[in-house]
């Protein structure tokens, strides 16, 4: 019978280190299966993509002019579509808030009685060969043109003051530069019932 043999202990098997040529591989190999997943989603690998102005149809908070000690005050209001001029006015329209007028703020515009037909002053501007941008609501007309702004005021709104005037040219414009990046100033013309016009614009509007 031959003798036993003595075992020799075997050492456990250590795992390889990645060499740095491998992880160097490695780290490429994903770099681009990330690339190529975002270009197949449409999605831009790089850069840095600028947003313009708010996103119509999303509420955001623009600038509507009332008065307190007959000087324009410039007062937040939340609208659908911020960037236009039309929708701005609308709210100037509603006149200020039962909490705005315990503070003392007031309009000059006429507010809306409840028999007055959501009518409107003839319009006094011709279509142009610009192909301007026109907004008809229930209660105004609105007209835009490269660096203009044209307001024409419903029936009801009645014979404007200067203050009034105002009050609209300064929310108009305010509104319309919000989208409009490219324009340092504007200039609004205000129409009111009687065929009158005024003009103004964001030159001497107070900030919100």
């Amino acid at each position: 019978m031959s003798p036993m043999r003595r075992m020799q202990p075997v050492e456990p098997v250590r795992p390889m280190r990645p060499t740095r040529r491998t992880a160097l591989l490695l780290a490429s190999t994903l770099a681009v299966a990330s690339t190529l997943g975002l270009s197949a989603c449409d999605i831009p690998a790089t850069g840095v993509v600028e947003a313009g102005g708010p996103a119509s149809g999303v509420p955001a908070t623009i600038a509507i002019y009332l008065i307190r000690d007959g000087a324009l005050v410039a007062v937040p209001r939340t609208v659908a579509d911020p960037g236009e001029p039309a929708s701005a006015v609308e709210a100037l329209l509603q006149g200020p808030t039962p909490q705005e007028r315990r503070k003392g703020l007031t309009s000059a515009l006429a507010g809306r009685s409840a028999s007055a037909p959501p009518t409107r002053a003839p319009s006094l501007f011709s279509p142009s060969s610009a192909e301007p941008s026109t907004e008809q609501g229930k209660e105004l007309w609105v007209t835009t043109r490269n660096d203009q702004v044209y307001v024409e005021l419903p029936l009801y709104s009645g014979k404007l003051s200067a203050l009034a005037a105002n009050q609209v040219s300064c929310t108009a414009a305010r509104a319309y530069l919000l989208t409009r990046r490219d324009l340092d100033s504007t200039t609004v013309t205000v129409t009111d019932a009687t065929g009158r016009t005024f003009e103004g614009g964001d030159g001497r509007c107070p900030e919100l």
